[in-house]
């Protein structure tokens, strides 16, 4: 008797695996979200005319700026191109993990409740004062063993352009609970 082939085998295994992750992802199985989701600012600086120690990413892993030159683990980095347009790029759009995205929203800061499931850019968005963004993160296990890699979603407002400094500020506000799009302050109900 013929034995069937490992991948007739494992294909139904695989559709199972895969549709329960897909089910755990819902909101309805995430269970309690613990840590709030609080607003905070940060100050990134240009990638090119600053100093190389001046931090110009953002890991929304981390929940903070971090510097290019000590690591390629961030969802986006700041600069001013030389026609002196402000700009953020995806880390995709710097050949690095195309993960993270970025969607620009026509809301105030305040009225984005929910990360958008999908419309995520992996390329850049010009920002000038008060633009409002939605970033998805590249994806992490920390806190989700059981879900699996996920990606952290986040709200930002632009304060300030400081185009001496070469520099951006940001109004933030990163869900740090695993699976959750909820971007109110608070603990999040999803």
């Amino acid at each position: 008797m013929p034995r069937p082939a490992l991948s007739r085998l494992l294909l139904p295994l695989t559709v199972v695996t895969l549709g329960g992750v897909g089910l755990a992802c819902s909101d309805s199985l995430l269970g309690p979200a613990s840590v709030p989701n609080t607003v905070d600012t940060v100050t990134l600086y240009a990638l090119s005319g600053t100093a190389i120690s001046a931090p110009s990413a953002y890991s929304m892993l981390d929940v903070r700026s971090v510097r290019t030159d000590t690591t390629s683990q961030f969802d986006f980095a700041f600069d001013i191109t030389a026609a002196g347009t402000p700009l953020l790029y995806s880390a995709g759009a710097l050949g690095l993990s195309a993960e993270p995205g970025l969607q620009r929203s026509t809301k105030r800061f305040a009225d984005v409740r929910t990360a958008p499931n999908e419309g995520y850019s992996a390329d850049s968005l010009e920002m000038k004062i008060d633009s409002v963004f939605v970033a998805r993160s590249r994806g992490s296990f920390a806190g989700c063993l059981f879900l699996g890699s996920v990606p952290r979603y986040g709200k930002f407002r632009v304060l300030a352009i400081d185009g001496t400094a070469r520099s951006i500020t940001l109004e933030t506000l990163v869900n740090l609970n695993c699976g959750f799009r909820s971007l109110e302050e608070g603990i999040p109900k999803s």
